[in-house]
């Protein structure tokens, strides 16, 4: 076994014990079947995973689409690997439209990244948004970065998809899974690839260059996770889904906000009916209501917005946030 001693590297791609484990949860789960030795890379987190997919498929002054609400993580990451992040706004219900999409390729254009269930939306790209994004991706022999770190987070009649699953897009499709969301995991730095072969190689060495291999120990505690599964988020599922209905019920301010109910993530996106930036509403929510919502703007919205997360809290704490936020939000707007 790879992991009995816990004073050396695994081979860089992964420990022989976790590639295993992890196509199993993918076919189990995902419904992907894929070959633990060709694709799929375990990383030091699915930030490590992002970056080291970018570093691997681009060169300097690529450019790269990403959606608005985008997280910001990625823009950085774009920029860190030297190319533009060419940023276009999704709709309404912060889904992408396909023929704005259409227009913004050019010859530059090395990737799409998606981000389902979104940070910090929310919002779950539903099947056939995904597969026409991954047609476009091969008819233009560019790649989809499907994000799907929040995977285990759904809420009611929505589902989630893994674009790699449609037929013949594999090979454009590179996709990022993390244990941090979906078991707790994030202090382990723990995440994945799951990867087109043909990019594999290139993967690995942007990898050897900078970790080698993910931690041994949080290898070992991934192979854990993922015999518990999703019985994980099944011992506190009910308590996250009471604390997101509460959210839903108190945040009703239509006077003061639009609230577009997404079903993924533990995330809500708030816009602001005023001519104050979130910047300056986020801090006097800290400063006068001790509470905290991230300015929108800091995910690169056009208008003013604010994030709310109901993830890591308990109902009290809920009911104590919500009752400031909403007074809050009366008296700032």
């Amino acid at each position: 076994s790879t992991l009995h001693n816990l004073y050396s590297y695994t081979s860089d791609a992964g420990s022989f014990e976790l590639l295993e484990a992890i196509s199993r949860k993918l076919r189990r789960e995902n419904g992907l079947t894929v070959d633990p030795n060709r694709n799929i890379i375990v990383t030091s987190g699915a930030n490590q995973a992002f970056i080291n997919s970018l570093l691997a498929i681009t060169k300097p002054r690529d450019d790269i689409i990403l959606f608005s609400p985008v997280y910001f993580n990625h823009v950085m990451a774009v920029k860190l690997a030297a190319c533009n992040p060419i940023i276009i706004p999704a709709g309404e219900d912060y889904l992408p439209s396909i023929d704005i999409l259409q227009d913004s390729i050019t010859s530059k254009t090395k990737a799409i990244i998606t981000v389902s269930p979104n940070n910090p939306t929310g919002a779950v790209y539903p099947k056939n948004l995904l597969k026409e994004i991954n047609q476009i991706c091969r008819d233009r022999g560019i790649y989809h970065i499907s994000d799907e770190v929040y995977e285990y987070y759904i809420y009611d009649d929505a589902q989630h998809i893994s674009p790699a699953i449609f037929d013949d897009t594999l090979e454009y499709t590179i996709t990022i899974f993390s244990f941090s969301k979906s078991f707790g995991m994030s202090g382990y730095r723990i995440g994945y690839i799951v990867t087109p072969f043909s990019v594999y190689d290139e993967i690995l060495k942007v990898q050897d260059t900078t970790t080698i291999c993910a931690s041994i120990s949080s290898q070992a505690a991934a192979i854990k996770a993922i015999d518990i599964g999703r019985g994980y988020l099944e011992s506190f599922y009910p308590i996250l889904k009471k604390i997101r209905n509460l959210f839903i019920e108190k945040l009703r301010l239509e006077d003061k906000i639009i609230f577009h109910i997404t079903k993924g993530g533990y995330f809500f996106l708030l816009k602001l009916r005023t001519d104050l930036s979130d910047w300056e509403v986020s801090k006097r929510l800290i400063e006068g209501y001790r509470v905290i919502a991230l300015p929108g703007s800091i995910f690169y919205t056009s208008y003013p917005s604010l994030r709310v997360s109901y993830g890591n809290v308990n109902i009290e704490k809920a009911e104590e946030g919500l009752t400031r936020l909403t007074k809050g939000l009366r008296d700032i707007l």
